[in-house]
């Protein structure tokens, strides 16, 4: 079950497209949008995005024996896909926010699913090994954001130096792109995004939204918050 973002006037051609489907027939169907996560994986970020965008998520524990990842780990996500019973099963963050934003998110051309897409990917294959440091284990243990030249981040600290989001408008890329960003404060407080101010400065903006809260608790937004502001003012 969807609701409609409160600061769109009218459905975009994704919206009507899924609402097309969930209507087609003689009696309208119900849609179920399942989310298989928890708070402590990657799944939040998933959550942060259907916020944002007005979508209503069924919430399932990682071990639930639906869960269509498979290798059972999450975020997973199954959609009804029309008003025959279809589903659609999906895993990997990057995959579900790209399908998240085309049918309900107005991605709605070649060109605006190819903006968004390179950015979601490059979160996932570039800046994710820059930002966490894995053992042989695959537990994060360290983060190439303290060295305060790396080039990753400070081409991203030049890209955001000209505009408040990396498309212009906020969109599902600074979703896949800032969640991240937005990890390490928590994981490594000692690190500091002072030698990116640009970066830090985008990373506060994403903090601050309302949605952004709701997917990750007032908390770690109140502690972000601080945190950037701490980068910015060179505390």
């Amino acid at each position: 079950m969807r609701a409609a973002p409160t600061r769109a006037r009218a459905a975009t051609p994704a919206r009507r497209r899924a609402s097309s489907r969930a209507t087609s027939g003689r009696r309208a169907t119900t849609r179920a949008t399942t989310l298989y996560g928890s708070q402590g994986s990657r799944s939040p970020l998933v959550n942060w995005y259907a916020h944002e965008i007005g979508l209503e998520l069924a919430m399932r524990a990682p071990r639930d024996e639906t869960n269509p990842h498979p290798f059972g780990q999450v975020p997973a996500l199954r959609d009804d896909a029309d008003a025959d019973g279809g589903e659609l099963e999906l895993f990997e963050s990057g995959a579900i926010l790209m399908y998240l934003a085309d049918a309900y998110g107005g991605l709605d051309t070649p060109k605006t699913r190819a903006a968004a897409a390179a950015w979601v990917s490059w979160a996932n294959a570039s800046l994710d090994p820059v930002l966490f440091v894995e053992n042989e284990r695959g537990g994060v243990v360290d983060t190439k954001a303290r060295d305060p030249n790396n080039k990753r981040l400070r081409r991203l600290d030049d890209v955001l130096a000209s505009r408040d989001y990396l498309l212009g408008d906020f969109s599902v890329a600074d979703v896949a792109v800032g969640a991240y960003l937005l990890y390490v404060p928590q994981f490594f407080p000692d690190v500091s995004f002072a030698p990116y101010p640009a970066l830090a400065r985008y990373m506060g903006r994403l903090a601050l939204r309302d949605a952004y809260a709701k997917a990750f608790g007032a908390d770690a937004r109140r502690y972000l918050v601080q945190k950037c502001v701490s980068y910015v003012d060179g505390d």
